[in-house]
């Protein structure tokens, strides 16, 4: 019986897990942006490679991010609560960033990103590969989104590295697997990106997902503290 509460609790946080994990990941970003430029110029299979390195990247970054949890959770677990209900307010902020989020317009041959114009778009796939991995690596947000909500999703019951390496492979496929939706799209309808309309009904869907899961994991947290 006790196996068996385990077991079902692991599901109940794994698929937490798996709708935050979307909600953030579906969310149009800097990734997004650059994964429907380089379709629109150069086609989805080159981008591909980008949306590897991309994926490689934010392994690099969760990797670095969680390695010091298990730490925490076996020195205090009062403080690794805390950094559960930190991570719900941050899931919350992401809700509201999401709403408040500008929806994105393209033009038909060229992104409207400044970076994008000045910088230029890669022409073959070794480049946007290593492209996808800078851009990661640059970008603070994945760290942040490691330390204070993943460890959410931890099960402290259970080893703390198979749960990590877990989380980390999924996501990143997840995050590979959504930028090429997105280049795949891009190429075979360019019409529903070059309006804000999609974008934006994507960025409230999103938000309301960021707020439910929230509002649930702090809830969760602070009951831990009564």
């Amino acid at each position: 019986m006790i196996v068996l509460f385990h077991g079902l609790m692991l599901m109940s946080l794994f698929s937490l897990f798996l709708i935050t994990s979307l909600a953030n990941i579906l969310s149009p970003g800097m990734g997004v942006i650059f994964a429907i430029v380089l379709s629109l110029q150069q086609g989805w299979r080159k981008t591909a490679f980008f949306a590897l390195g991309q994926a490689i990247g934010i392994a690099i970054l969760f990797t670095a991010a969680m390695s010091g949890m298990g730490v925490i959770l076996a020195s205090s677990p009062t403080l690794f609560n805390a950094i559960k209900i930190a991570g719900a307010f941050f899931i919350l902020y992401l809700g509201w960033r999401s709403w408040h989020k500008p929806a994105m317009h393209f033009q038909k041959d060229e992104p409207t990103h400044p970076d994008l114009k000045a910088k230029g778009v890669p022409k073959d796939g070794f480049s946007n590969l290593s492209k996808g991995v800078v851009i990661s690596l640059c970008n603070p947000q994945p760290i942040i989104f490691g330390i204070s909500v993943l460890p959410q999703f931890v099960d402290p019951a259970q080893p703390y590295v198979a749960q990590a390496v877990l989380m980390i492979s999924v996501y990143s496929v997840l995050v590979f697997a959504n930028l090429v939706m997105y280049s795949v799209l891009a190429e075979k309808a360019r019409r529903f990106f070059t309006g804000p309309r999609g974008s934006q009904l994507i960025n409230r869907a999103t938000a309301c997902v960021f707020f439910a899961i929230g509002f649930l994991v702090l809830g969760f947290a602070l009951w831990n503290f009564v």
